[in-house]
């Protein structure tokens, strides 16, 4: 199974270590939110849902210290069903009739094997149907993710992707955020950073290289971009996350123990 994760700073650790049991015992693991060590991102719960929304996973699971704000921000995102789970009945009961995608759990109120309990039932459950009020049409939608995935080096206008779906801009525009909470312009900048995060975790191509496959002009305002989303300038994030492999997690050093 595909399960997109992320934590809270409290929760990093323990994180890692769920992480890794997953990816153990054979579910694909993405960190939905990779730390800038020092920084808060107050977005970790946004993007789990954002990837479930996306497709990009097919469950969601959130470590925090602050469980329930995790859960209130994950449901924002239109067709996400956040809820914070302390016992293994309650997380299978979720997932099979309420549609719970994403799973919270709270760093201080449960054991680490109470909590690997609690994410063995609620994966081990089949997922009811989310039904999707408002917004733009699944179908519609994962369109526009796919086309903003695929051209994602290029300039992309609200103008262009409204196309893609044969909307007006300024109908598409309002469906939009609906559906994610954020509106396209917002979207794709994030997925710009996202995509130059993978670049600067694991290569060293240089800044004005990355800048422009990711489809910034310039490089200063991929900087300006990127120190604003991520908590760092992009030659800052590179040197934490490659100087120490243990910043970003042993998400990928697991994923590549286990395909060995």
């Amino acid at each position: 199974m595909r399960i997109a994760i992320a934590s809270d700073e409290a929760g990093h650790d323990a994180k890692e270590r769920l992480a890794a049991k997953l990816i153990s015992i054979g579910h694909e693991v993405t960190d939905a939110a990779p730390p800038v060590p020092g920084k808060s991102r107050s977005d970790y719960a946004e993007q789990v849902a954002l990837a479930v929304l996306r497709h990009d996973a097919e469950r969601g699971i959130i470590v925090s210290s602050r469980g329930v704000g995790a859960a209130v921000a994950a449901n924002r995102v239109p067709g996400v069903r956040a809820a914070l789970c302390g016992d293994a009945y309650s997380a299978h009961l979720g997932a099979k009739a309420e549609g719970m995608n994403v799973l919270v759990l709270s760093l201080h109120s449960l054991v680490e094997e109470q909590a690997h309990q609690v994410v063995d039932a609620y994966l081990g459950a089949t997922l009811a149907p989310v039904e999707v009020v408002g917004g733009l049409p699944p179908r519609r939608l994962q369109r526009v993710f796919s086309h903003i995935r695929e051209n994602i080096a290029r300039d992309l206008t609200v103008s262009e992707l409204a196309q893609v779906v044969g909307m007006s801009q300024y109908y598409f525009s309002k469906l939009f955020k609906m559906s994610t909470g954020t509106t396209p312009h917002q979207y794709v900048m994030r997925q710009r950073v996202e995509r130059a995060q993978e670049h600067l975790r694991e290569s060293r191509t240089a800044l004005a290289e990355v800048a422009s496959q990711v489809g910034f002009e310039t490089q200063s305002h991929f900087t300006s971009v990127f120190r604003r989303l991520a908590g760092a300038t992009p030659k800052h994030y590179r040197e934490m996350h490659q100087a120490n492999p243990q910043v970003h997690g042993e998400l990928e050093h697991q994923k590549s123990a286990t395909a060995a």
